[in-house]
């Protein structure tokens, strides 16, 4: 099912004008926080960037925007998300508390088969989340809870919303390597995070459709997006054979009738990048805000909102 279909405002979205950048002067960095998590390792924390509404609107509740990276400990080769979203001003615009996560291990969202300090996909369910709505002002529920990665982040956005559709409403990947099966194990570290081959099988973005998409067919939760490495072609490095991730992906989720908005033409740098970053919240932040169905509610895992 073609989502352009259903909800035509959205490709608007991608004629997207700049927002002008907050100046140095005027910005307020992102608060580091630490918090305790038996899923990672010492030194577990979260960046967190508020929107300006969150001061002047001290009864206000907000929607959370979680940034998730694609490297550990805090690295930077591929940019630094949070501060493209402050230059673009998403947090305002868009009224979004917006929290990077970090690991010590190279993130894939999964849970390893037995080492109980490499679980990311545990840590953010119990254990940001609960930190996160025991802080802040949230919107405690799943329309509150957004996603928001690429590359293997965007792959652990997709496999996390698929896993825990009561706890995420939504979700947005850009050039992601949605089409891995247990055949990639060892690629990229995958063997360090998920620790066998089954366990990695198990937690792939294809095996959690297949699994879950009749929870999924009632209303767009997915974006999938993506030209450079895994957009458009397959890339002879490692062993897949098939169409870009991004159509493949695209291809099985209409297969087993989960609508979902699709481009696969948002064309940048493999990195956090303004020219993918700010069509795609906005188009993640159309579907978070369309009150056509609600998602399944569940309550905060392990945390009431303060």
């Amino acid at each position: 099912m073609h989502i352009h279909r259903l909800l035509p405002a959205i490709t608007a979205t991608l004629i997207w004008a700049t927002a002008i950048p907050v100046t140095a002067a005027e910005a307020e960095p992102p608060q580091r926080l630490p918090l305790e998590s038996e899923f990672v390792g010492p030194d577990a924390h979260v960046s967190v960037l508020l929107p300006e509404a969150y001061t002047t609107e001290p009864e206000a509740r907000f929607r959370v925007l979680y940034v998730l990276p694609v490297e550990p400990n805090d690295g930077r080769r591929f940019g630094d998300p949070l501060a493209v979203i402050q230059a673009l001003g998403l947090h305002d615009k868009h009224r979004l508390i917006c929290v990077e996560p970090a690991f010590d291990t190279w993130p894939w969202y999964g849970d390893h088969a037995t080492n109980k300090q490499v679980r990311h996909d545990s840590h953010m369910v119990h254990a940001v989340i609960p930190f996160i709505e025991g802080q802040f002002r949230t919107l405690a529920k799943p329309e509150g809870r957004l996603l928001l990665g690429f590359s293997k982040s965007g792959l652990g956005a997709v496999s996390m919303l698929l896993r825990h559709g009561d706890v995420f409403g939504f979700a947005a990947s850009w050039d992601a390597p949605l089409m891995f099966t247990d055949q990639q194990f060892g690629i990229w570290k995958t063997d360090e995070h998920f620790g066998t081959p089954d366990s990695m099988a198990s937690q792939m973005p294809t095996a959690l459709l297949r699994k879950h998409a009749a929870a999924f067919q009632d209303r767009p939760r997915l974006v999938i997006t993506g030209k450079n490495k895994f957009g458009t072609f397959s890339d002879r490095r490692f062993p897949y054979d098939g169409p870009s991730h991004t159509e493949a992906f695209h291809a099985l989720a209409d297969e087993l009738g989960v609508p979902h908005v699709y481009n696969a033409e948002m064309a940048a740098n493999h990195s956090w990048h303004k020219k993918w970053v700010g069509p795609l919240v906005d188009m993640l932040m159309k579907l978070a805000s369309n009150p056509e169905v609600e998602t399944p509610a569940n309550p905060s895992p392990g945390s009431d909102s303060k």
